[in-house]
């Protein structure tokens, strides 16, 4: 079979007769400028419409490595208790295609000198396998005649998040329903399970200085059991209030640079490289990801949360 079969099945879930537990969401290293992806209860959080456009293609040069790309926007009610959103995710990975819809929302109450929110996502996840594309040693193999597989079920997600003007924390769950997608043709079965996954993020703000801002945060990353996930520690740098720098490590043996820059007040674009550390850097040239975010204050209102969250 081709690199890129071995590597669905390792790292999608797919199994046939046993069950294979791993990383199913899309991961992405500017989670900072782009919460609504990672946790529902973020809709509204900036007092303004927030969006963001992603692209994000993962170990290129790798035969059917990811390739994600995401639309995410949210808005808070005119009051500001209540936050909506919508998303659409579609992720490619090797004949596997899945495609999400989502709206998302979130109701806020006061809390200290903060907010915190409760978070709702409801949607549509589309898995479709395309088995023609795998190329088979034996072409005997009776998966070589399923063909296409195509199910559309319901996904749910649920967190929380807290933020103030300097200082946010979140944590959230996806696909909670734990759908499984199984096609039963002749003596085979075809079936994936969408695993629980869980996100904690944590972010802080300290002004340096007229000109510079430090923004340290962590997200952690859990599927199935405690020791079943994966962590990134960043260390971001705003410069005069347009360009942002920063660093994150990877406890996957990966280092990520991030990089965004204010093209105006209301448009930024932001742009990640992740250098692979381990022995897969041999077969592929690294990870790009592309963010472009905006923001719009539709009502004018004070946004309580910094334009660095």
């Amino acid at each position: 079979m081709k690199k890129y079969f071995y590597l669905l099945l390792f790292s999608s879930g797919i199994f046939s007769g046993a069950k294979i537990f791993a990383q199913q969401d899309p991961q992405f290293s500017q989670y900072m400028f782009n919460p609504l992806s990672v946790n529902p209860a973020y809709a509204g959080s900036r007092g303004m419409l927030n969006g963001a456009i992603v692209y994000r293609n993962q170990w290129t040069g790798f035969d059917g490595a990811p390739v994600t790309q995401v639309l995410a926007i949210n808005a808070p009610s005119r009051k500001g208790k209540v936050g909506l959103g919508i998303e659409f995710v579609n992720d490619k990975l090797g004949p596997k295609n899945t495609t999400g819809a989502y709206l998302d929302y979130a109701y806020r109450v006061h809390l200290g000198k903060g907010k915190l929110a409760f978070g709702l996502g409801a949607g549509l996840l589309d898995y479709k396998v395309n088995w023609a594309k795998v190329e088979y040693k034996d072409q005997s193999d009776p998966y070589a005649g399923i063909g296409t597989t195509n199910i559309t079920h319901p996904d749910f997600k649920f967190g929380m998040y807290f933020n103030n003007k300097n200082f946010y924390c979140g944590l959230s769950f996806t696909h909670i329903n734990r759908e499984a997608y199984t096609v039963v043709k002749d003596s085979l079965t075809f079936s994936s399970v969408t695993s629980l996954h869980k996100f904690f993020t944590i972010g802080r703000a300290f002004r340096i200085n007229d000109n510079l801002l430090f923004s340290p945060s962590l997200v952690i990353r859990s599927v199935g059991g405690i020791h079943e996930g994966s962590a990134d520690i960043n260390l971001n740098f705003r410069f005069k209030e347009i360009f942002w720098a920063g660093l994150s490590v990877r406890t996957e043996q990966s280092l990520v640079f991030i990089f965004q820059y204010n093209i105006t007040n209301h448009i930024k674009l932001g742009y990640s490289y992740d250098m692979t550390m381990s022995k897969l850097r041999t077969y592929q040239s690294g990870t790009h990801e592309i963010v472009l975010g905006f923001d719009l204050n539709l009502f004018q209102s004070q946004v309580m949360s910094p334009r660095f969250f």
